[in-house]
């Protein structure tokens, strides 16, 4: 299983140089395993992406979004597969949105009042699927999923991918209440060989911004512990935290914890 980020930043694109070494684009993952391509969430980083992928003639993509929020669909739109006749792109995503389809997501983000080329213009085939988070399938032969809700306004999704022996988590946009784990991700993340946890504020800033619906490197390595994760990637940096912030939170979690790290822009990690 190899998997490299694409961008680790949350909320919004950092384009200055100060921020250039964990890296400025929003949340994108790629997870490439059994032949598969699997990519979590469609932040800035996804045209980069999209471009090495026809580079490698990878025609058939899975996209597992973890909600709709605009730094993570900020890419969506530049994602060049989505244009080229004989590209199938699987979309799934959890139907939060009351009566709204995964598909009407996607519509809206590319109306016409928003975007030059609307849904039915594109020259891909695109599969559009909801279901319920805390769901469990398949996405291919040796590749499963389970889902599990996180503490985020209009929700988001945790997802374990399991593959070949091997646990990805990733686990971004949830806020934690002090002294009251979340079990159901602590049972996602049970074992897990990586956690991608959303680590966006310090637990001193963590205040100013209730409700907002993010976490901290310190709960992300408490659940990691109590999971008995093996490793955590740090992802999802405060736009307010340039490289030297953000290394020096890094720095704190890995005294506190030796499996913690901060994932980086281009940063590759075979499972």
């Amino acid at each position: 299983m190899r998997i490299k980020f694409w961008g680790v930043r949350g909320s919004i694109t950092c384009a200055y140089p100060d921020f250039l070494d964990y890296g400025g684009n929003t949340a994108c993952v790629e997870v490439e395993v059994l032949g598969r391509t699997v990519i979590f969430d469609a932040g800035s980083g996804l045209p980069w992406l999209g471009n090495e992928l026809l580079k490698r003639g990878v025609k058939e993509i899975v996209l597992l979004m973890s909600h709709f929020h605009q730094d993570h669909t900020a890419g969506f739109n530049y994602f060049k597969p989505i244009y080229i006749p004989g590209h199938t792109i699987n979309i799934k995503a959890a139907l939060n949105y009351g009566g709204t389809t995964i598909e009407d997501m996607i519509r809206r983000h590319m109306q016409a009042e928003l975007h030059p080329v609307q849904y039915d213009n594109l020259g891909s085939t695109l599969n559009c699927t909801g279901f319920q988070a805390g769901d469990s399938f398949d996405l291919a032969e040796g590749i499963h999923i389970k889902t599990s809700m996180l503490a985020h306004p209009s929700g988001c999704t945790a997802f374990r991918l399991e593959a070949e022996g091997k646990v990805l988590v990733y686990a971004t946009d949830t806020e934690h209440k002090a002294g009251e784990p979340d079990q159901a991700l602590i049972e996602i993340m049970k074992d897990a060989d990586l956690v991608i946890y959303d680590c966006t504020y310090s637990e001193q800033e963590l205040p100013q911004y209730e409700g907002w619906g993010h976490s901290t490197w310190n709960e992300g390595v408490k659940l990691c512990q109590m999971a008995n994760a093996k490793r955590m990637a740090m992802f999802h940096y405060s736009p307010d935290h340039n490289d030297d912030q953000v290394r020096a939170l890094e720095h704190e979690a890995q005294s506190a914890w030796a499996g913690a790290f901060g994932a980086k822009e281009g940063m590759e990690i075979i499972l």
